[in-house]
C-alpha cells in the first residue's frame, strides 16, 4: 500500500474504496478483492490530481456577462461574423457593467479585442439610438437580467422567456435564432473546454424552428430604376462594388476584403475571405471589364470602403429607386436567383455561392422551377378550359353584398314558385324584352313586387314569407288601381281564432323579368 493513499475497508464480503477529491466530492466503488479496490483508489486519485482549475471558477463563479466576455476573447475573434457577434455579446456586458469590446489591430496587424467606453453621440443620433433602444426596452432589461445571473443557476426557463420576450417585441424569428445559438456554442464550449465538470447546458432543451427562405424580385422597370439611382453615387467606387456584388453573388465582408495582390484578372479568379476562412471567387468577363476600368486605391484594395459608407450609399440608391425594402445583401439573392433562371444547376449555384452544401442553391433552384413552368406551358392547350372569375365591377365589399343579394332573391324565388297552385290555369307572363320596361308586360290583374335593394335582400326573404301565409289583398284594391301602379301588399295581424275565411288571396309569383317579382290574384271560391 503507497503511503498516505486511503486504505479500502472490508464491506459485505467484499471490499470498499472511497477517495476525496479537490472538487469535494468523495467517490466510492465495491470490489471483490482488495487489490482491485486499491488500484481503483491510485487511479481515480491521479486523475483528480492533474485535473486543472476551471475556467472563471467554474459556474457557480462565473456570470454571464463575465463568460461571453472570456468566450469572445477565444472564439469570437477567430470568426468571420465578428462585428455582429461582438455587437450581441456587449449587450450583456452593457447589463452586467462590464468594458464593451470591439475589434484592433496590434503592431504585428494581428486582430486582438480592445475595451472601449461609448463615446458621446451627436444629440441627433443619440436621439435616434435612444428612440431604437425604447422599442426594445424589455428585451434590454431581459438581457441585463441575465447577464448579471451565476451561469449555474441559469435554467432554460430564463432562455425561453428571453426567447418570447424578443417575439413579443417584434423581433425576427432568424435574430431569436442567433441569439440562442450564441448562448448554446458558449455553454458548450464550457462543458467541454473549460473545465466546468457536471455543467449542464440550460439551452440544450430549446428546439430552434427554421429561419424563412429569402426570395427577392423586383421588375425590369424597377431594375432600371435602381441602377439609374446607382449611377448617380459620387463614389467612384460604389457603382462597381453593386455590380460585383451582384454578378459575384459575394457578401458585403468579403467584396470589402477584395485585394489586387490577390486578384488574378487574367485567370478571372481572386481570393476573398469568408465566413469561412478563404475562398476563390470566379469572375465573369463583365466583371474583368469593370475591375480593369476601376481606380487604384494605394491602400491596395479593390473597394477601399467602410460597411457603413456602403450602407450610407445603399439607404440613398434605395431611396431615389423607391425600393425602402430593398436591403444590400439582397444584391446577393438577386445574383443567385439570376444564375438560376439561366439554367445553372445547384452544384454549379453552389460553387458560385460559396456553400458547403447544396440545401441553400437548391432553393433557388425550387423557387424559380424554369423546367417546371416550361413543361406546364407546353402542356397547357392539352388540359381542359377552366371557367374563370369575371371581373371586378366595384369594391370587394359590394361585390359581396350583389352576390349574397342574388343567391337570397334566388332562394326566395325557388321557394314561391314550390308553392304556386297549378289548377289556376293562368299563363306565366314571359319575361320583358330586352330594352323594355318589365311591368308594361304584366297583366291588370296582377300584383307587381319590386325587388329591393342589395342591402334590404334579408327584407325581400321575410316579405316573401310573409306573403306565402298571412297576406290578404282584397279584391276592390286591384279593381281600383291600375297595373302600374298597384299597391304593395300589407300584411295586417292576424285575427285569432278566425277559420271561416282562407285568409290567401295571393298566389305564387306567376314570373320573374328583370328584377320585379309578379304574383296573380287567386280566385276567390263561391
Amino acid at each position: 500500500m503507497t503511503k498516505g493513499l486511503p486504505k479500502p475497508f472490508p464491506y459485505r464480503g467484499g471490499y470498499r474504496a472511497q477517495v476525496t477529491c479537490k472538487n469535494g466530492k468523495r467517490p466510492v466503488a465495491d470490489f471483490e478483492f482488495e487489490a482491485e479496490a486499491v488500484d481503483w483508489i491510485i487511479e481515480t486519485l491521479a486523475n483528480a490530481n492533474t485535473e486543472h482549475e476551471p475556467e472563471l471558477g467554474g459556474p457557480t463563479q462565473a456570470t454571464l456577462a463575465q463568460a461571453l466576455n472570456h468566450y469572445a476573447s477565444l472564439y469570437t475573434i477567430n470568426k468571420g461574423g465578428i462585428d455582429s457577434e461582438l455587437n450581441r455579446i456587449n449587450h450583456y456586458l452593457a447589463g452586467g457593467g462590464l468594458a464593451l469590446l470591439r475589434k484592433a489591430k496590434n503592431e504585428k496587424d494581428q486582430l486582438v479585442l480592445k475595451t472601449y467606453k461609448p463615446k458621446q453621440q451627436p444629440p441627433g443620433w443619440q436621439e435616434h439610438n435612444d428612440a431604437r433602444r425604447e422599442k426594445r426596452s424589455e428585451t434590454y432589461g431581459a438581457i441585463a437580467a441575465l447577464a448579471c445571473k451565476h451561469c449555474s443557476v441559469i435554467n432554460t426557463a430564463d432562455i425561453r422567456r428571453l426567447m418570447t420576450t424578443m417575439k413579443t417585441e417584434g423581433l425576427s424569428a432568424s435574430t431569436i435564432q442567433k441569439e440562442v445559438g450564441l448562448l448554446r456554442h458558449m455553454f458548450n464550449m464550457a462543458a467541454k473546454e473549460w473545465q466546468w465538470k457536471g455543467f449542464e447546458n440550460p439551452t440544450a432543451g430549446i428546439k430552434l424552428g427554421s429561419s424563412k427562405s429569402r426570395f427577392v424580385f423586383i421588375t425590369k422597370e424597377q431594375e432600371a430604376a435602381l441602377w439609374a439611382a446607382v449611377a448617380e453615387c459620387d463614389n467612384p467606387y460604389f457603382w462597381p462594388l453593386v455590380v460585383c456584388g451582384l454578378e459575384t453573388t459575394l457578401r458585403r465582408g468579403s467584396l470589402l476584403g477584395m485585394r489586387w495582390d490577390k486578384t488574378d484578372l487574367e485567370g478571372r479568379i481572386a481570393q476573398v475571405p469568408s465566413k469561412t476562412g478563404l475562398v476563390n471567387a470566379p469572375l465573369s468577363l463583365h466583371i474583368v471589364k469593370v475591375l480593369t476600368d476601376m481606380p487604384r486605391h494605394p491602400s491596395g484594395k479593390v473597394f477601399p470602403m467602410s460597411g457603413n459608407a456602403v450602407e450610407m450609399a445603399w439607404d440613398g440608391v434605395r431611396v431615389k429607386a423607391k425600393l425602402p425594402e430593398l436591403q444590400f445583401k439582397d444584391i446577393r439573392h438577386l445574383g443567385a436567383t439570376a444564375y438560376a433562371r439561366r439554367g445553372l444547376n445547384a452544384h454549379q449555384l453552389k460553387a458560385i455561392l460559396g456553400h458547403k452544401t447544396l440545401f441553400m442553391a437548391q432553393v433557388y433552384v425550387n423557387l424559380v422551377a424554369s423546367d417546371v413552368l416550361n413543361v406546364m406551358d407546353a402542356t397547357a392547350p392539352a388540359v381542359p378550359v377552366i371557367q374563370v372569375p369575371p371581373p371586378a365591377t366595384g369594391s370587394a365589399e359590394n361585390m359581396l353584398k350583389e352576390k349574397r343579394s342574388s343567391r337570397m332573391a334566388d332562394a326566395v324565388i325557388k321557394r314561391l314558385r314550390a308553392k304556386a297552385d297549378p289548377a289556376d290555369g293562368v299563363p306565366v307572363v314571359p319575361a320583358a324584352p330586352a330594352g323594355t320596361n318589365s311591368t308594361s308586360v304584366a297583366r291588370a290583374d296582377e300584383v307587381l313586387v319590386t325587388a329591393p335593394p342589395v342591402e334590404d335582400a334579408t327584407a325581400l326573404f321575410v316579405k316573401a314569407a310573409a306573403l306565402d301565409i298571412h297576406t290578404s289583398v282584397p279584391r276592390a284594391a286591384h279593381k281600383a288601381h291600375p297595373a302600374h301602379e298597384a299597391p304593395q301588399p300589407s300584411t295586417p295581424a292576424p285575427a285569432p281564432c278566425i277559420e271561416e275565411e282562407e285568409p290567401a288571396d295571393i298566389a305564387g309569383p306567376a314570373r320573374v323579368a328583370g328584377n320585379v317579382l309578379m304574383f296573380r290574384p287567386r280566385q276567390r271560391v263561391a
